[in-house]
């Protein structure tokens, strides 16, 4: 199932979703609050990300993606915030240490809880694959040095 018709049927009852039901989600789920730190943070997005151990606490644009620090990405988090709404869907590329890393991203403010949510998916919008024989560890990570982003195919 594509990422955002997923995420549009898990965001009424994200906040009630116990770690392992999280984890469970093959894409990347992430919530943060009004900060930007980092509440919860899934296996997908861990694997994915090669983020073990989870950077739970941590600021997500300044500690852990600081290529995420860019109008396309924080500024809308910034104004959804501040809105107290946000859905919005599209794509975007981290910059990392050995590779860019390209994917879909959908930003969800829930009003209940008044935290973000972040969707991560395949630049298609499809599920992250799963590598069993590393228990789906990628060789890819965020770093600071590589702090440029690039947004492109804004997806409505």
């Amino acid at each position: 199932m594509p990422l955002d018709t997923t995420s549009r049927m898990l965001a009424p009852f994200l906040d009630r979703l116990t770690v392992e039901e999280l984890d469970a989600i093959p894409y990347g789920v992430v919530q943060l609050d009004v900060d930007g730190r980092i509440l919860s943070y899934n296996r997908a997005e861990a694997e994915n990300a090669d983020m073990l151990p989870r950077p739970l606490g941590q600021h997500y644009f300044f500690e852990v993606a600081p290529s995420a620090n860019v109008p396309e990405f924080y500024g809308r988090f910034l104004d959804g915030v501040a809105e107290c709404q946000l859905d919005d869907t599209f794509s975007f590329t981290f910059s990392c240490s050995l590779m860019p890393r390209r994917v879909m991203v959908r930003q969800y403010f829930s009003m209940r809880t008044r935290t973000m949510w972040l969707f991560v998916g395949q630049p298609d919008g499809s599920p992250f694959m799963r590598n069993t024989a590393s228990h789906g560890m990628s060789a890819i990570r965020e770093t600071p040095a590589y702090g440029n982003a690039q947004i492109a195919d804004r997806v409505a």
